[in-house]
């Protein structure tokens, strides 16, 4: 066991959803609140393009299969991290998320999250893992200590999908097709994620066995980001408190 695990306890929060749902904002900001987080994406651990499995139908890249990423090393590496509290694997990161920057969150506000942090045991590392597959998978699933699901309606995500410009890839620019988030993004999230929720309704509420280990959240638009924000971070802070 090396020097670092045995003076820290690592703990990785994942933070999962559909694309669109602000999964992704949350993580960027809970892990420059939290002192000396870590911050992992999945989507670091996207295959080249030329790996990415072709639709047949469509003739186009699935980017939201499981296939398109490398979970292997994925699971590889969250296990490394577990052990180690230091990321082992180099990792190019396409920044495909909103600049943080655009929200005005006052000095009170961030004062007020970080007395909440202060809670904190300092022997913890914690690490948050951002990513749109992370409770449907056992393997990954059970790497994680806290997992919170963000979520909103299909409508407001496929309106916010629509409106992004695309996104960075390892070799080039993806820009979806007008049929994309309903063919590829929903149809996947929901295939991969129905058995989670009562009646395999992904629209309405999770499973007994399923709300027993991730706890979820509604990020709909007129949710403010800072009450999206203090969920995730009370969540934390609660979670190291009672550990």
């Amino acid at each position: 066991m090396s020097e670092n695990s045995c003076e820290q306890k690592t703990i990785l929060i994942g933070l999962s959803g559909c694309s669109s749902t602000g999964k992704t904002t949350l993580a960027k900001l809970a892990s420059q609140l939290l002192p000396n987080a870590i911050l992992i994406h999945e989507d670091d651990f996207y295959k080249h393009d030329e790996d990415v499995p072709m639709n047949e139908r469509y003739g186009i890249r699935d980017w939201d299969s499981p296939e398109a990423l490398d979970m292997n090393l994925f699971e590889k590496e969250l296990t490394s991290i577990k052990k180690s509290g230091e990321v082992s694997t180099v990792l190019i990161h396409n920044n495909n998320v909103d600049d943080v920057k655009k929200f005005s969150l006052s000095d009170q506000f961030l004062k007020a999250l970080r007395d909440k942090i202060k809670h904190i045991d300092n022997s913890y590392k914690l690490v948050i893992v951002d990513g749109f597959m992370l409770f449907n998978d056992p393997k990954i699933s059970t790497c994680l200590d806290l997992r919170l699901l963000i979520r909103a309606p299909y409508e407001t995500l496929k309106r916010r999908r629509n409106a992004r410009s695309g996104y960075q890839t390892l070799d080039s620019f993806w820009v979806d097709p007008p049929y994309y988030f309903d063919e590829f993004v929903y149809k996947s999230y929901e295939e991969s994620h129905r058995s989670l929720f009562k009646d395999n309704n992904v629209e309405g509420t999770l499973t007994a066995e399923a709300a027993s280990e991730i706890d979820d959240f509604n990020n709909d638009d007129g949710v403010l980001i800072q009450d999206s924000l203090t969920w995730v971070i009370d969540k934390i802070v609660d979670y190291c408190e009672n550990k």
